[in-house]
């Protein structure tokens, strides 16, 4: 399913933030990759981070709270440095422009990751680690579209983007789904619901209505208290949900 134009996805910039990292760099499947939290706790979560990826410091925050809780969380470069460019969002026809073409092919293409999600997924499994997975906006859907979906013990999710569904056929393994004002809610509760049908419990939806799409990374503003406790927040339910299913 594609993005509508004016989707704040397509609208809002992302927030420039000042972090200094307590992880390290190192390479996870042959991509440049940030690692932090034990590495001898036998659960590790990918990070799928979402189209600005590390041109925002607020996914290797996101990743050293979660970490804390006790995992191992690896983020990958997956777009290799190719990220979308804050000006694409101008309202302007060359940005939309712009937009198009990354998301038309490798890397910005959700699909073209397949074979990267599943080869990092790989490479955890291979160091001893039941594995889950947490995808960010575009992240959530280079996850679904992977072979390699079922393999995670389980997805955690925040601000999904291009949400279809139909989805829901090709994963069978619980999800937690947080969406912000800015999701479509009839596709995101029609998307929890058929997940809910096919796998009674195991799924969870929590709505941050008074939150934008993109709170839980690049468009964070952590100099907002609000916006601050929110963004702790997602991290904090997703340490729950992975403390049940990893």
């Amino acid at each position: 399913m594609s993005i509508p134009e004016d989707h704040q996805c397509n609208t809002l910039p992302p927030v420039q933030a000042t972090y200094t990292p307590k992880g390290t760099w190192g390479e996870l499947a042959g991509i440049k990759t940030y690692f932090t939290g034990p590495e001898d706790t036998g659960k590790a979560v990918l990070f799928v981070y979402d189209v600005f990826g590390f041109s925002s410091a607020q996914i290797l925050q996101g990743a050293d709270i979660l970490s804390a809780a006790g995992y191992r969380i690896a983020v990958p470069d997956f777009l290799d440095g190719q990220y979308m460019q804050a000006w694409w969002g101008n309202g302007s026809q060359k940005g939309a422009d712009a937009r198009t073409a990354f998301r038309a092919g490798y890397p910005g293409k959700p699909s073209t990751q397949d074979q990267r999600v599943a080869d990092t997924l790989a490479a955890l499994k291979d160091e001893g680690y039941a594995v889950g997975v947490a995808g960010f906006c575009w992240g959530w859907k280079a996850v679904v579209l992977s072979r390699a979906v079922n393999g995670f013990a389980a997805i955690a999710t925040a601000h999904p983007s291009a949400i279809d569904p139909d989805d829901a056929d090709r994963v069978s393994v619980p999800v937690l789904l947080l969406p912000s004002a800015g999701e479509p809610r009839p596709e995101i509760e029609a998307l929890y619901a058929r997940l809910e049908a096919a796998r009674p419990g195991t799924n969870k939806l929590k709505w941050y209505n008074d939150s934008v799409h993109g709170w839980a990374a690049a468009r964070a503003d952590l100099s907002d208290a609000k916006q601050a406790e929110k963004f702790k927040e997602a991290y904090e339910d997703f340490a729950e949900f992975f403390k049940l299913h990893l």
